[in-house]
């Protein structure tokens, strides 16, 4: 059975039959498709202004501060971008999930940060433009003791500042 609602005509375009009036509709629809496929592009395509750096996040593996490939291709980019835009300095963000104490996860996420900053450093960019701090498990994006949660947590996340 079919909504009623979708038969009624426009307020907009009162004179119009129905499939005229819900033109607008289609038109979003598209434009709502095309940004889906723009958020599927790698992050090196994107990569235009400096708010797509401000955010930038990367998930490690348990008990790892080893960068993924994607995650490489993106700092490569990151730091070809931020070559020609010495304005920006960067803090990156190393994190644990809560599992381990919190030393050794102030130490894991100190590595994961360090992980990032030696890529973007390896790629061009100043290091003096660079910290890096390490929270450990002391701000978890998920709080809970799940596998999910776990996995989003054991993330380095890359803040902009201005110099």
């Amino acid at each position: 059975m079919e909504c009623p609602v979708a038969a009624m005509p426009s307020i907009d375009a009162p004179n119009q039959p129905p499939a005229a009036a819900a033109a607008p509709a289609q038109s979003d629809q598209t434009e709502l498709a095309e940004t889906e496929t723009d958020a599927r592009q790698p992050l090196s395509d994107l990569l235009m202004t400096p708010p797509l750096i401000d955010g930038y996040v990367t998930n490690f593996a348990y008990d790892s501060a080893e960068l993924g490939s994607q995650a490489i291709d993106d700092l490569k980019a990151i730091a070809a971008f931020l070559a020609d835009n010495g304005d920006i300095a960067l803090v990156i963000e190393g994190h644990c999930d809560e599992r381990g104490s919190r030393d050794y996860n102030l130490a894991l996420g100190a590595r994961r940060a360090i992980a990032m900053r030696d890529v973007l450093t390896a790629n061009g960019m100043d290091a003096n433009r660079i910290k890096t701090v390490s929270y450990g498990k002391e701000r978890p994006i998920i709080v809970g003791s799940t596998p999910e949660a776990w996995a989003r947590n054991r993330r380095a996340v890359i803040r902009q500042q201005a110099r």
